[in-house]
């Protein structure tokens, strides 16, 4: 029995779709490796193995404070900014002709440059003296992620029938109730794609925490960027190979969990 002949079209876009794979993949697996390097620089390919880095790494006070903050600042970030887009997004959803207005300013920090932003907060931040706090860290971050959160929201919402919705309340349901027990099941995978979203630029986000971080709130990729301008030890490998394992780690766990197969799938 023979299989089919593949044509030369499916072969290349086979061939593309390896070759940006791993032009992907590529830097993260460069990383991983160099976290066990035996040197006392970084060099590639290592010159023996160590776990030495990755000792230095948790025996480090100001790497597992800045470790800390950023996976807080994460956690709280993500968490309003999925529970703000939400509302916003079903706004958008079920928006009348005052839609596409609501939609360009919610999701206008995605046209403005970072660094334009981070000076923006600074400014903002310095007049209500709060520089450098952990409530101006949230304040920053939730601005940046919430369009992530609001843009997931509504494509899931898309799954969603007025129809249902409409015979809920029909049938004697509240609006809280219809939100509770027919729209929050559809669109929970698509609540925790945004909770995902935005968890992970909070956690990798170092324009803003050069512009409003303090002394005592140094995220942890800022904390990485400064510490590289006078040390090209792997030890920035080890603690980069630390937080990919904590991303990778919370995407397969909310997966697990919540079954993120697709924005507006239903489980």
């Amino acid at each position: 029995m023979t299989g089919r002949r593949r044509s030369p079209a499916w072969i290349a876009v086979s061939v593309l779709s390896a070759l940006v794979m791993a032009f992907l993949l590529a830097p993260i697996v460069v990383v991983l490796i160099e976290a066990f390097n035996d040197s006392e620089l970084m060099s590639f390919p290592p010159r023996g193995f160590s776990l030495r880095w990755f000792q230095a790494f948790f025996a480090n006070a100001e790497f597992m404070g800045s470790l800390w903050l950023s996976l807080q600042l994460a956690l709280i970030a993500a968490a309003i900014s999925t529970a703000l887009g939400a509302m916003a997004g079903l706004a958008l959803a079920r928006g009348g002709a005052r839609r596409a207005s609501l939609q360009t300013v919610l999701l206008s920090p995605l046209y403005v440059p970072r660094v334009l932003v981070g000076l923006a907060l600074l400014l903002a931040f310095a007049w209500l003296n709060i520089s450098g706090s952990l409530l101006g860290l949230i304040l920053g971050h939730v601005l940046i992620t919430m369009p992530y959160a609001t843009r997931t929201v509504v494509v899931g919402m898309r799954a969603v029938e007025p129809s249902v919705e409409e015979a809920s309340r029909m049938l004697g349901a509240t609006r809280v109730q219809t939100f509770r027990l027919v729209t929050l099941p559809i669109i929970r995978s698509a609540l925790m794609s945004g909770f995902i979203f935005a968890l992970i630029i909070s956690f990798s986000d170092i324009y803003l925490a050069l512009f409003i971080s303090g002394p005592q709130s140094i995220t942890m990729p800022l904390r990485l960027f400064t510490f590289m301008e006078w040390d090209q030890s792997p030890l920035v490998a080890a603690a980069s190979a630390v937080q990919i394992v904590l991303i990778l780690s919370v995407i397969l766990v909310a997966g697990r969990l919540f079954g993120l197969s697709s924005p507006g799938s239903v489980e």
